[in-house]
């Protein structure tokens, strides 16, 4: 803390924002003893330690899912939702038949375990993607993340299936234009991390969710189970996913068109498209009024 009421006094902020964790702690505690206007930006359906204990000093609180709000305090708490990417919001489906070279009349199951790859939906994957090679209908864009693809294509090899013979089908190891993605997309299979539900919601896509098991506070299963309670998702937990228990349930939302339109739509109610712009606004109001 003394480091970092050094760090606050040397650089004179306006304000200062935090979003929870170690690093942020000292810092707006430092920041609110010094007088600076504080903003504590919570994410998760579940609030950290840090965010619940900066709350008593914090000057505003801005939460990303209604859930978190009730242990914050409520006269100065705000659901403003969690920012994301303006080409979330931008990007069309044709946009992103084109990128991966789909057909924009088909539907479109988009996975992902997030930028380092989710092992378990990888190697449930293998055996999805091999039941969908003969099942040209529906088209998959897998991302398994840079250190999982090498493994999962040669799982995939292994099990007599060449991706690259099957246009309906793409196992890639990263993703840079994630948003062109999420716009094709009819059925999302995520990890339930606060970023990538909110490009969700703001995209109206519904969701398989596996949350990641040793998430702080087990927060992505929290999260995941808002958005189920929403009826926007269902929710899958790691040790019960194989790929027999996927398949089942990807086959239950692609055969059932008014079950996904209703999840679609329960998703787009939870979307929060101008929370960037919120969290900003409410930044600049309580610098203002304290300033």
């Amino acid at each position: 803390v003394a480091r970092a009421r050094g760090i606050v006094h040397g650089f004179h902020p306006d304000i200062a924002i935090g979003t929870g964790g170690y690093v942020a702690g000292p810092i707006l505690l430092a920041a609110s003893l010094a007088g600076v206007p504080t903003l504590v930006q919570e994410q998760n359906a579940v609030a950290g330690v840090t965010n619940r204990i900066l709350s008593r000093f914090a000057t505003a609180i801005a939460v990303g899912m209604e859930d978190a709000r009730r242990v914050f305090p409520a006269e100065k708490t705000y659901v403003t939702g969690n920012p994301i990417r303006p080409e979330v919001l931008t990007a069309t489906r044709a946009e992103g038949a084109a990128a991966f070279d789909f057909d924009p009349s088909k539907k479109t199951v988009l996975v992902s375990g997030g930028s380092r790859g989710a092992r378990t939906i990888n190697r449930a994957m293998v055996e999805v993607i091999c039941r969908a090679a003969q099942q040209t209908e529906v088209q998959y864009l897998h991302v398994t993340g840079a250190e999982e693809y090498e493994d999962t294509c040669a799982r995939i090899r292994d099990a007599g299936v060449d991706v690259s013979q099957y246009p309906h089908l793409r196992v890639v190891p990263y993703l840079y234009n994630m948003p062109q993605a999420m716009a094709m997309a009819d059925i999302a299979v995520f990890r339930a991390g606060a970023t990538g539900l909110a490009e969700l919601a703001a995209r109206g896509v519904p969701a398989i969710l596996i949350p990641y098991p040793y998430a702080a506070e087990n927060h992505q299963e929290k999260n995941a189970r808002a958005m189920e309670a929403a009826g926007a998702a269902e929710v899958i937990l790691n040790r019960s996913l194989d790929g027999t228990v996927l398949s089942a349930a990807l086959d239950r939302l692609l055969a059932d068109d008014a079950r996904r339109d209703a999840m679609a739509a329960a998703m787009k109610r939870l979307g929060k498209p101008e929370a960037a712009e919120e969290i900003a606004a409410l930044a600049l109001r309580i610098g203002k009024r304290e300033g």
